[in-house]
């Protein structure tokens, strides 16, 4: 039995199939680009930006005063180069060094309590090792496990007070990050932090005389801050 197309069906047909043979040129080239930015050899140069800041009223109390407010303000920022090198395809191992400031005030409403403000600056590197998932030409995920070294200087100020010297701490870290990564281009990068866990050891010291030592356990995620990265890609084949 003889079966004969339409002619207008056999058009149609024909026109998916060149829409077809002038994609499939795009999506190998949307390919090799994925690839090549992530492939053994490649390398990536940039630059880590992280800011938060929060604002907050609570009600307070004390034995002998009326009722008070206390005002609190924190603002946090942190920058830093940043240099990998893909010693596999989509694994990559880098450095990290950075700078962070952060400050804490906190206001009374009420005359007899002063209020305080706290000063950090925090200097410090991180070494790390990532794995990419790519589940899109330009996009994807990365993660895996880095250790970090951070010293930072803490002072607290009182209104109305003398400062004291301040307090020195040398902290070191073992964690594991993911974040979201982005190529508009072949040679251009974003990436935004998903999530972060880590272990810190502290040693403090007050002047030169040791005050004390702490572990802690942190993780923060997405919304805990606004943490992205771009960076240039380069080398490779």
């Amino acid at each position: 039995m003889l079966c004969v197309l339409p002619f207008q069906g056999l058009n149609k047909t024909k026109t998916q199939m060149k829409k077809i043979l002038v994609l499939i040129p795009a999506f190998l080239l949307a390919y090799q680009i994925s690839k090549a930015q992530t492939e053994k050899g490649s390398q990536t140069l940039g630059l880590n930006l992280q800011f938060s800041h929060q604002q907050s009223t609570t009600a307070g109390a004390a034995p002998g005063l009326s009722s008070y407010d206390i005002n609190t303000k924190s603002t946090n920022y942190s920058f830093g180069p940043v240099y990998s090198y893909f010693i596999a395809d989509k694994l990559d191992i880098g450095i990290s060094p950075y700078f962070a400031y952060n400050k804490f005030d906190t206001k009374y409403t009420t005359p007899e309590l002063t209020g305080n403000n706290q000063i950090m600056k925090q200097y410090g590197a991180n070494i790390f090792l990532r794995k990419y998932f790519m589940f899109a030409d330009k996009l994807g995920l990365r993660a895996g496990p880095y250790l970090g070294y951070f010293r930072y200087h803490n002072q607290i100020i009182n209104e109305g007070i003398q400062p004291s010297g301040p307090a020195n701490s040398n902290n070191y870290l073992a964690g594991a990050n993911a974040d979201l990564v982005f190529y508009p281009t072949k040679k251009l990068g974003f990436s935004a932090s998903l999530a972060n866990v880590n272990y810190q050891h502290s040693v403090q010291k007050d002047g030169s005389t040791k005050s004390g030592d702490g572990d802690n356990f942190n993780a923060s995620f997405v919304n805990n801050g606004l943490a992205i990265s771009v960076f240039y890609v380069f080398g490779g084949k």
